[in-house]
């Protein structure tokens, strides 16, 4: 693909992400047509079918997007615990507070867990560069740590999202605290 369709590409698949998240705005997401995204978005359906096969998959992209944001801003912050990390994950989400409000009137809000899966190795290795586990011992360590950080958004997105990342670090220190004991 040369540069120009690949910009062009780019442009589409954004054009359609954002009309597909103010269509959620008003519809279920479930009820959203390929149509109705191609119409919001001001594109054809052969544009549509030309960058994605479903519906679900402008959702994947717009998540892996968000991941990459996520990885930026961790990268910024440079956070050595896993309370830091979590107030990073949290002020990150804040900053998202549409689209967790448009996945969770959509019943959506797993599928931060399954993003969160993908980047954890990474986010893991920049937090603790000097530690190394074997691969199982990583895998359900990170399993743990990322179960009970999305438990932990998910009751702050059913509570209206109200504590800051800094009250939620608070939060996460005296339960790890309590847990040590």
């Amino acid at each position: 693909m040369n540069r120009m369709n690949y910009r062009i590409a780019l442009q589409s698949k954004r054009m359609l992400m954002n009309g597909l998240i103010k269509l959620m705005e008003t519809y279920d997401f479930s009820m959203i047509t390929v149509t109705q995204i191609c119409q919001e978005s001001g594109l054809s359906r052969r544009t549509f079918y030309r960058l994605y096969n479903t519906r679900e998959e402008i959702i994947d992209e717009y998540m892996s997007t968000l991941a990459d944001e996520f990885i930026h801003m961790l990268a910024v912050a440079s956070p050595r615990h896993y309370t830091e990390v979590a107030a990073v994950y949290f002020e990150f989400w804040k900053q998202h507070e549409i689209f967790l409000n448009l996945l969770k009137k959509n019943k959506m809000l797993e599928r931060i867990y399954h993003i969160s899966g993908e980047i954890a190795p990474a986010v893991f290795q920049k937090v603790k560069p000097d530690i190394e586990l074997n691969d199982m011992t990583r895998s359900y360590c990170l399993s743990y740590s990322l179960g009970g950080l999305n438990g932990m958004l998910i009751k702050w997105v059913d509570d209206g999202m109200k504590l800051s990342s800094e009250q939620i670090k608070t939060i996460l220190d005296g339960a790890l605290h309590i847990a040590l004991i």
